[in-house]
């Protein structure tokens, strides 16, 4: 199933908001400023891709695995529930 169009302007707006982050960590390490800072930023973009994640797993399984769920293919969707929550605890 395709993203809809509320979670994909969401992942979108956030994700340009992500560029323009990783262009100011470009910015800040080609002008030498300090690791604390730079690492500083590189922390706040984990976490912004984290939350990208986050809305595309939302609708993931308030969708697919939800409707999956109800299908003969049951099991086949748990295992990659399992599989994804895995991935994401790392």
């Amino acid at each position: 199933m395709a993203v809809d169009e509320q979670v994909q302007k969401s992942a979108l707006r956030r994700l340009s908001i992500i560029e323009g982050q990783l262009k100011g960590v470009r910015r800040m390490i080609e002008e030498g400023d300090g690791c604390v800072e730079i690492l500083t930023q590189i922390s706040a973009i984990h976490e912004a891709l984290r939350g990208v994640g986050k809305v595309v797993v939302r609708h993931h399984i308030e969708t697919c695995v939800t409707e999956g769920l109800q299908t003969a293919k049951k099991q086949q969707h748990q295992d990659e529930l399992m599989d994804l929550i895995y991935k994401l605890s790392k």
